[in-house]
């Protein structure tokens, strides 16, 4: 009976300290999987972003392109076909002018956001490949952490048992 006794207490001594070493290990996945969480949020408003700047600009391009409809609308009202042809050739032109200005203001700011996600998407890559060691490293920890407390318990219980405690 009281060797019985001897070996419980043994047990639970070691069983609550690698259950404490197990519940580190399970709050460390818990940090990864918010790492993991903080990356999806931010891809989720590089996208916002992205789609955005997209809308905007293809409301820019639709209201310049209504400019020019009305403004070629209120010159065949009013003028004759030369006229026409020389608005409408000017018109042409601050079209032409008009898209390459868009096309240099917008350029940058897809350049930026384009540069953001690479860098998103190659930091992401890497803390993942970083959790992904780590989590076989942990495992492999517990699997040794695991062996060694069994054989601490019998050797613990050896030493016990013998000495009458």
């Amino acid at each position: 009976m009281a060797r019985e006794q001897v070996g419980n207490g043994v047990d639970l001594l070691w069983d609550g300290w690698l259950n404490g070493f197990k519940t580190l290990q399970s709050l460390q996945d818990d940090v990864q999987k918010k790492s993991l969480q903080a990356f999806t949020y931010q891809k989720e408003l590089l996208d916002s972003t992205v789609a955005t700047l997209t809308a905007i600009e293809e409301e820019t391009k639709k209201a310049t392109q209504d400019w020019q409809e009305k403004v070629q609308t209120s010159v065949k009202g009013i003028s004759g076909n030369t006229q026409l042809e020389q608005v409408s050739t000017w018109l042409n032109n601050i079209q032409e002018i008009n898209d390459k200005a868009q096309a240099l203001s917008w350029k940058p700011s897809y350049a930026v956001l384009d540069l953001f996600v690479q860098s998103q998407n190659h930091l992401e890559s890497t803390v993942k490949a970083a959790i992904e060691q780590q989590k076989l490293e942990r495992e492999e920890t517990l699997n040794k952490i695991e062996e060694l407390t069994q054989l601490l318990k019998g050797v613990h219980k050896d030493l016990l048992v013998p000495a009458g405690v």
